[in-house]
């Protein structure tokens, strides 16, 4: 009786310890590019693609980039695909890794004239520790490092059609980064 007890807590243990977040994901093998114009199916959490490991200067641009020209969106939301292109364009010259832990949120200050943008600078900084934003006073260097990268990049950028001119704060995201155990 002790045994069957025994080996009952060391099941009921082993459930407790793993679970589906823990189990092995299969990797798919690459499939075809869809002919242009199929319609694309959603892809399931399972059948998701495996996480790329090639350098991110090589990897290839996804294909779903806003279209900063798409009619009826409001200048911000025109601006904010341009700086986006830019940023993924610049992935490689001016990478970034998020270095803490938690999700970070920061926004541009982007002056708009002429179709150009200047004055680009970071506008602020917040941590998602779980629930709502919390500013930071300073933000982390590698974040200062790559808006100091991007902001000539970013000024060199024609708009056409470009959004009116005025003051911009486009707010971007990256994942925390939790090491590995």
């Amino acid at each position: 009786m002790a045994l069957r007890s025994a080996s009952c807590a060391l099941v009921l243990l082993a459930a407790v310890a793993c679970d589906d977040a823990d189990a092995p994901r299969p990797v798919r093998e690459l499939e075809a590019p869809p002919p242009a114009g199929a319609p694309l199916r959603p892809l399931s959490t399972r059948d998701a693609p495996a996480r790329d490991t090639r350098p991110v200067a090589t990897r290839p641009l996804p294909p779903e980039d806003p279209d900063p020209a798409e009619p009826a969106i409001t200048d911000l939301a025109r601006l904010a695909r341009y700086v986006f292109r830019e940023m993924r364009v610049a992935r490689g010259a001016c990478p970034f890794v998020n270095p803490l832990h938690d999700r970070l949120a920061f926004a541009f200050h982007v002056e708009v004239t002429g179709g150009h943008m200047r004055e680009v600078h970071l506008a602020w900084a917040a941590v998602h520790a779980g629930g709502e934003p919390e500013p930071l006073e300073t933000p982390p260097p590698e974040l200062t490092a790559y808006t100091d990268c991007l902001a000539p990049r970013l000024e060199a950028v024609r708009m056409s059609p470009a959004p009116a001119d005025g003051a911009y704060q486009p707010e971007y995201s990256y994942p925390g980064h939790r090491p590995a155990p």
